[in-house]
């Protein structure tokens, strides 16, 4: 029996809130059903109010927080703007990076927030959107947190110290594309896709000239609290190697801020 003959049902109850639950006794109504064999495997309770499956709704336990963007915070005095003029967004929710680079480089996100550094903010999802300037033959998105390997992990048994051989806690490779690609990581909605098709997520063994790229599991990008650092290299086959000869490209970072709380009653 395969997965598309079962049907999960989610429901909330209400009526206990004030009351301790002992036991649950629940009934079962099959209606225009001729024959047949009803088959029901369990009964997961989950504390709260958000309706969930395996994973517990994070709106129980977090809750967004907003922020005011001011572009006058800059202004020394008697500046004078052409086109637009300067504006006061308040409640902002997402925030926005813009990014440049070319090559092998390491950007800064910040998950703090930008009026009091002090207040405690959780771990959040990044979603990067990436635009390579040249064709590329292979991308990696990773933290900075990493080491070199050594033995059968090596991609590069004959250069130790190449950056392919240096491997980081999160990572993830993308196989390659022509200039003007749209790469995008979003850790937020689980979507990997360069030019709008998924991104192979399998563990697997890559060619990469002369050598093996072993990559392992695919992991999105999250960032804690603080200022953190993540990893874009652009990779062009030269040689038999993957190597770093330039590459350009621009993009956006964005994130939602959190805290504890909860964003829904």
């Amino acid at each position: 029996m395969n997965k598309e003959s079962w049907t999960r049902y989610l429901a909330t109850l209400s009526k206990f809130q004030r009351k301790k639950v002992s036991s649950i006794e629940i009934e079962f109504v099959v209606e225009n059903v001729e024959a047949g064999t009803v088959r029901i495997t369990d009964l997961q309770l989950q504390e709260g109010q958000q309706v969930t499956a395996t994973i517990p709704n994070t709106a129980e336990f977090f809750t967004p927080k907003y922020g005011t963007l001011d572009e006058t915070k800059t202004a020394v005095g008697g500046d004078l703007y052409l086109g637009d003029q300067p504006r006061v967004f308040p409640s902002v929710k997402n925030r926005f990076y813009n990014i440049v680079g070319r090559g092998h480089e390491a950007i800064v996100v910040p998950n703090i927030y930008e009026d009091d550094f002090s207040q405690k903010l959780v771990t959040t999802a990044v979603d990067i959107t990436l635009y390579a300037k040249n064709d590329f033959d292979l991308l990696r998105i990773s933290t900075n947190y990493g080491d070199f390997v050594s033995g059968e992990e090596l991609t590069y048994e004959d250069e130790p110290d190449h950056p392919l051989n240096k491997r980081y806690s999160r990572e993830f490779f993308f196989e390659g594309g022509p200039a003007g690609s749209e790469i995008k990581l979003w850790a937020s909605q689980n979507i990997a896709t360069i030019n709008g098709q998924p991104a192979n997520r399998a563990s697997r063994l890559l060619n990469v000239g002369n050598g093996t790229l072993k990559i392992k599991r695919q992991l999105f990008m999250g960032l804690p609290y603080g200022s953190n650092r993540i990893r874009i290299e652009f990779y062009k086959l030269v040689n038999g190697k993957m190597q770093d000869v330039g590459i350009g490209y621009w993009g956006v970072v964005e994130l939602i801020q959190w805290q504890e709380g909860k964003s829904k009653p």
